[in-house]
């Protein structure tokens, strides 16, 4: 259950406590193209209705507001938003604003973010998206550059009493998946400043990264322990909890299934899903649910073939 961002005795309350705290500049982070502002429509969406986010209660703010800087509104968040039902949020976009000077960012990038925050107009303990939050930096690698940008724009949300989630689509990817980073989170593209400066830091790997039909969405504040929640997406796009038998999943498996009603064994099933690639376990799950859905009967254990549909 949600609540306002004010409390009955007057006191105000963080978004998600110990998580996404008022004042606070959080990372969204991932591989170009991997969905982020997808997610983050998502996001704006729980934040916007007070809705529990990952199973964390959310403190509704009184307002969200999104700020597009790397395409139009039309062919960027704006398109993600209005497919998550969000297109009444008050927002800002580079692209489209004939008056914006992109020369405004070298003369002063943090001075012009803050300048952007202040168009919304959005009142204290409401949260902001910035998309993306790298091209308010300089030199992502250089250590003093990176703390005292990220120390500007907190210091500019603080009094405003703003909680920001910046995107960044910028990360640093092993094609060898034995030298891949430990940490997801280490593998956003910068110096070390960006975690020991930042608060929350969260990072979606797809597919190719997990090397599993899901997404994996790692949350890691510095208040509360790590957590990584499994996503798929919809028909739309949008991502919604992966539950390990998918539409897709099941269409899949049974594709693997001889057509002609012959019988397979469980580890040949298992061998051949490999390259979807799908695990035993996720395997396991989805012949289950095949069988109660009537399209695979188990003959005996271990082995499985079609169910013969009868038409008439």
């Amino acid at each position: 259950m949600s609540q306002d961002a004010t409390a009955s005795d007057g006191r105000q309350l963080d978004l998600i406590p110990r998580i996404f705290t008022t004042g606070s500049l959080n990372l969204l982070a991932g591989a170009s193209g991997v969905g982020k502002t997808a997610l983050a429509a998502s996001l704006a969406r729980a934040f916007r209705d007070g809705t529990p986010i990952f199973g964390h209660a959310v403190n509704k703010p009184p307002a969200v507001g999104y700020i597009n800087g790397d395409r139009s509104w039309e062919h960027g968040a704006g398109y993600w938003l209005a497919e998550a039902g969000c297109s009444d949020l008050l927002h800002y976009s580079m692209k489209d604003d004939p008056q914006f000077n992109p020369r405004s960012l070298r003369q002063g990038r943090t001075v012009c973010l803050t300048r952007l925050i202040d168009r919304l107009q959005l009142p204290p303990y409401s949260v902001v998206f910035i998309d993306p939050l790298s091209m308010f930096f300089g030199d992502l690698n250089r250590y003093e550059e990176c703390a005292q940008t990220i120390s500007e724009i907190q210091y500019a949300l603080l009094p405003r009493q703003l909680t920001a989630m910046g995107l960044m689509h910028s990360v640093k990817l092993k094609a060898d998946k034995r030298e891949r980073y430990l940490r997801p989170q280490d593998s956003i593209l910068g110096s070390a400043a960006l975690f020991g400066y930042c608060d929350t830091q969260c990072y979606l790997a797809s597919p190719q990264e997990t090397g599993r039909p899901y997404y994996a969405f790692t949350l890691h504040p510095h208040l509360a322990p790590l957590q990584t929640f499994f996503l798929t997406r919809d028909a739309a796009g949008l991502f919604i909890p992966y539950d390990g038998f998918d539409d897709k999943n099941l269409q899949a498996l049974l594709a693997l299934i001889p057509p002609d009603y012959t019988e397979i064994d469980r580890p040949e099933l298992a061998e051949r899903a490999e390259a979807i690639p799908m695990s035993l376990a996720t395997v396991k799950r989805v012949l289950r649910v095949l069988i109660d859905r009537g399209y695979v009967e188990r003959v005996r254990p271990g082995i499985y073939r079609r169910r013969q549909l009868v038409t008439h």
